[in-house]
């Protein structure tokens, strides 16, 4: 692979709205963040930087998809961007009726037990990481827009893969971030009183966003 040794300012000046578009997006509220939170929160720090880890590795296949192009495949076959939205949907009222459910659960002297003596499986908190970031048809539709409209031909292979790079450790930096801030001992103390009520809060949450993304796709 042949190396540049000037990259015009147009493609730094491109590389650089993209990853601040990135940034951007992923630090709003959304399906990752409802899901890194919630499993720091009420699980474990470390199972919640598994599944941040798992969220930037969907975000690092997003962009690898990008890359190659295979994004385009929305524009071409909609009704696979329908199939998507489907699936989507499905898994994240899903998987925020099972946060509604642990909140229920939590209520009793049984689900009060210590959080550390809590089952934790890694693989299990990155696959859940992955495919609640893949299972947005919000984020396919981001990462589309990004890679065809953002960045232009002009970009190298060695760039294009640099930006991919970049956007999972971004992406693992903010929600690692996360899952590190809402584990902190004196926040989970100061919630124990309400721990139910706050899951019940990000499971409603989150089964709304997917119902939401179900019905207005």
């Amino acid at each position: 692979m042949v190396w540049p040794n000037i990259v015009t300012m147009d493609i730094w000046l491109n590389i650089t709205t993209i990853l601040t578009v990135f940034t951007l997006a992923i630090i709003s509220p959304g399906p990752n963040f409802i899901l890194v939170a919630n499993t720091a929160l009420f699980r474990s720090r470390r199972e919640g930087l598994y599944t941040a880890f798992g969220v930037a590795t969907g975000s690092a296949l997003f962009g690898l998809a990008g890359m190659v192009g295979l994004l385009i495949i929305f524009v071409r076959f909609p009704y696979f961007a329908d199939l998507i939205r489907l699936v989507g949907g499905i898994y994240l009222t899903w998987l925020g009726l099972q946060m509604v459910r642990s909140g229920l659960r939590r209520q009793s002297e049984v689900e009060s037990r210590s959080l550390e003596s809590l089952d934790f499986i890694p693989f299990a908190a990155w696959r859940t990481g992955l495919l609640t970031n893949l299972g947005n048809p919000k984020a396919w539709a981001f990462y589309l827009s990004l890679f065809t409209v953002v960045m232009t031909p002009g970009f190298l292979l060695w760039q294009k893969a640099m930006v991919n790079g970049s956007m999972f450790l971004i992406s693992f930096a903010w929600y690692g971030l996360v899952a590190i801030l809402v584990s902190d001992r004196n926040l989970q103390s100061r919630l124990r009183r309400v721990q139910a009520s706050v899951q019940l809060l990000f499971g409603i949450m989150l089964s709304g966003l997917g119902v939401y993304l179900f019905i207005n796709w």
